[in-house]
């Protein structure tokens, strides 16, 4: 698997996966031992994290995994407010440890920069 050289090779850079549109393949994902899967806006923070670590343990991997995600890119076009509560609502499903907050896909051309910072900043 190539998952596998490169692990083989640099086996301390962490390795993440993505699939838009991936909810029915979230433990496949999980399974192939990546550190850190990353979930699109379709599936829900705290199930994915249920999901990651069944697929991972189902395939004999150690630990929960890391997630990335997964605020929906259309939450930046609403109001500051809205962009606050929807990724607080994440932070909190996500856990405390192994979460890496972002998108869940890419950011949208006609986002507004305000919004984005908003964001980051949040």
């Amino acid at each position: 698997m190539v998952l596998d050289k490169i692990k083989e090779k640099y086996p301390d850079v962490p390795t993440v996966v993505y699939i838009k549109h991936s909810g029915a393949l979230v433990e496949r994902m999980a399974g192939t031992g990546v550190d850190v899967v990353s979930l699109d806006w379709t599936v829900d923070m705290a199930e994915g994290r249920e999901r990651i670590a069944n697929g991972r343990a189902k395939a004999g991997f150690d630990g929960p995994g890391g997630v990335q995600g997964n605020l929906d890119p259309a939450v930046l076009f609403g109001s500051q407010e809205t962009i606050k509560e929807r990724t607080h609502e994440i932070l909190k499903k996500a856990g405390p440890t192994g979460h890496v907050m972002n998108l869940g896909h890419g950011i949208e051309a006609a986002t507004s920069e305000e919004n984005a910072h908003f964001f980051i900043e949040t």
